[in-house]
């Protein structure tokens, strides 16, 4: 990822429908269990239907909406793309390493310039 993706920002507020698609993108580049299946309620969250009971995979979900709360909360709140990576990085978690982190930032900068 080069500079100035790294300093790139939100332009303005995501709509609904922006912050749905920027979260399916966002939830792709995380490293989940392949037994849980994706859905977006029309609020923006994400939903996740485990395919198991496996106690393992819940907890990675629960992560990953979690994370991916933060990573809004910290758009809306204007930082770039750059600081979003390096706090995702610093979190050290199972579902978003550094590689993870890193992927999530380059698609970030893609659908800012796009709605930008």
């Amino acid at each position: 990822m080069n500079r100035q993706d790294r300093e790139l920002t939100a332009p303005r507020k995501l709509t609904n429908e922006e912050t749905t698609r920027l979260r399916s993108l966002l939830r792709s580049e995380l490293r989940l269990p392949p037994a849980a299946k994706d859905t977006h309620g029309g609020s923006g969250s994400s939903q996740v239907s485990i395919g198991s009971d496996d106690p393992l995979a819940q907890q990675a979900e629960e992560d990953a909406a979690d994370l991916l709360d933060y990573t809004f909360a910290m758009i809306a709140n204007g930082k770039d793309v750059g600081y979003v990576v390096e706090e995702l990085k610093s979190m050290e978690m199972d579902i978003c390493d550094g590689e993870a982190a890193e992927r999530m930032g380059g698609c970030l900068a893609k659908y800012l310039r796009e709605i930008g």
